[in-house]
């Protein structure tokens, strides 16, 4: 028994130890961040106030500025590539999503591990069950995607996948396209591994019109052009109060695309930069994203949601386009809807 008891207690004082040494090594990475005193960062979500107010609030918080350039997806590539090549990095943290920042780790070498996070283990269970490489992204928020449906032309809209293959819903239909990159491929990648080909042969057969202006579908389904649209961005809900459209998940659950933030290689401010990417995951970060409709990825911060989008915030996931499906994807995407 005594035994036993020694070695608790030595367990016990070894997990003090090391946590004292990891808090003891954070607290270096704070001071080191500070004495750096600036952080750049590349961000695939431009123009989103969330940007503007994170970069206010990790300011206010350690006094360390914060740089935001703001790009399109193949621009931030081609910006943290060329940077990275001329030996002239200037980013510090990209935030973008998870299969770009695979795609920056595996094909271009341009992100590196970011190593150990204080609040790496604050994201919720249902979120880190589909974060792969762990090593060189973390999820920082949520865009969920539903269907958007006009009151007038579907006053019974679909409940279920299954059901948009429903001739009645044969040309009533308009998506984003599932060809190239985007929400449109996002939704058929997630859909296409969970239900296979054959759903998606039978959601061909009804005459689905594509479009690449996902804005403006949204009030082309509220204008009554088109009974639904899909996939919907449910951060972008808010904005279409008033008009005869409702959001629906469906019961098998949306798909998701999850934002996730990289340690740019050869980072001119490494400290500041692992700062900021756990600075994103606090209650602070969090309820920003979550005022701008973003679904944060810690668990108790729903009702910073705005109203309307609060009873979507813990909606079931379908899943997400996963890097490792993207070539496969991609290939059936072209050539089920030719």
């Amino acid at each position: 028994m005594r035994m036993a008891v020694a070695a608790a207690l030595t367990l016990i004082f070894s997990a003090h130890a090391a946590q004292a040494q990891s808090s003891a090594d954070w607290d270096k990475i704070v001071a080191a961040a500070k004495a750096e005193g600036a952080v750049t960062l590349y961000t695939g979500l431009p123009g989103n106030p969330s940007n503007d107010k994170i970069a206010a609030a990790f300011e206010a918080k350690y006094a360390i500025r914060v740089n935001v350039l703001g790009l399109r997806a193949s621009e931030l590539r081609e910006r943290i590539r060329t940077e990275y090549v001329a030996g002239r990095t200037l980013g510090d943290v990209s935030n973008t999503s998870p299969n770009q920042t695979r795609q920056f780790a595996e094909e271009d070498g341009t992100v590196e591990a970011f190593g150990p996070l204080p609040s790496l283990g604050r994201i919720r269970p249902d979120i880190a069950a589909l974060w792969a490489a762990r090593d060189v992204h973390v999820p920082i928020f949520g865009l969920y995607y539903a269907v958007l449906a006009n009151t007038r032309l579907a006053p019974d809209p679909p409940q279920t996948y299954a059901d948009l293959t429903d001739s009645k819903w044969k040309g009533k239909i308009l998506a984003d396209d599932f060809r190239p990159t985007g929400g449109g491929h996002s939704f058929f990648s997630t859909t296409y591994v969970a239900f296979g080909r054959g759903y998606h042969e039978k959601l061909y057969a009804n005459s689905v019109t594509f479009t690449r202006d996902q804005r403006e579908s949204e009030r082309r389904v509220a204008r009554g052009e088109f009974a639904l649209c899909l996939p919907f961005l449910l951060t972008d809900y808010p904005s279409l109060q008033g008009l005869p459209v409702k959001a629906v998940v469906l019961a098998e659950g949306v798909s998701l695309t999850p934002y996730s933030a990289g340690l740019i290689k050869k980072a001119p401010h490494p400290n500041a930069a692992r700062l900021l990417m756990d600075f994103m995951l606090s209650d602070e970060a969090q309820a920003i994203y979550a005022g701008q409709g973003l679904i944060p990825v810690v668990a108790g911060l729903n009702d910073k949601l705005p109203p309307v989008l609060q009873p979507f915030g813990n909606a079931k996931v379908l899943g997400t386009s996963a890097w490792e499906n993207e070539a496969m994807t991609y290939k059936a995407a072209n050539e089920i809807y030719k």
